[in-house]
């Protein structure tokens, strides 16, 4: 079976419309950062209805969840076009082949709208997250200011950002984010 076909998957007690969506909980679980999972139903202006998978509270983003087999993302454009947050399209995991090859992948993403978006982890609170790069870098969580040169910034494509994708006999505490 393919790991992005929809099919309902419980984890840590959310039952989601797909396995790819589950992964993500567990990334996100793995990383430190608090998800709820389609917490909001949106109206856009265009009158479609929108539910974004997950709602990434302490940081002001969204992240909108497509398997290779579901293209249709115009939805998500529009509703980043309407939010002065982060929106975030969340891929299937990258593969490494290379020298540095795993089991499992790495955490693919792509804004939405706007800039592009780099995976940090803030020296001031800790908290990982997805931030862009402006003339004023701040920690979306803490609010405080994070200077470029002891920042490091990841982009989906530097494959540094390990995926949860669990296997037979996998808990998810044998491993966490590489960073």
């Amino acid at each position: 079976m393919n790991p992005t076909d929809a099919v309902p998957t419980p984890c840590d007690g959310t039952t989601f419309r797909s396995r790819l969506e589950a992964d993500w909980a567990r990334t996100l679980n793995l990383n430190g950062i608090t998800w709820e999972y389609e917490p909001e139903t949106f109206t856009l202006p265009s009158g479609t209805t929108y539910i974004p998978d997950f709602r990434l509270p302490d940081l002001g983003t969204w992240i909108e969840v497509k398997g290779p087999n579901v293209p249709r993302i115009e939805k998500t454009h529009e509703f980043a076009q309407t939010r002065d947050e982060l929106v975030l399209i969340g891929y299937e995991p990258l593969r490494d082949d290379g020298p540095r090859r795993t089991r499992h992948g790495y955490t693919n993403w792509a804004t939405a709208h706007g800039p592009s978006a780099y995976f940090t982890t803030c020296v001031h609170c800790g908290q990982s997250q997805w931030t862009r790069i402006s003339r004023r870098l701040e920690c979306r969580a803490c609010l405080v200011p994070m200077h470029h040169d002891d920042t490091v910034l990841h982009r989906a494509a530097d494959r540094r950002v390990r995926f949860a994708e669990p296997t037979d006999g996998w808990e998810s505490t044998d491993w966490g984010a590489e960073l």
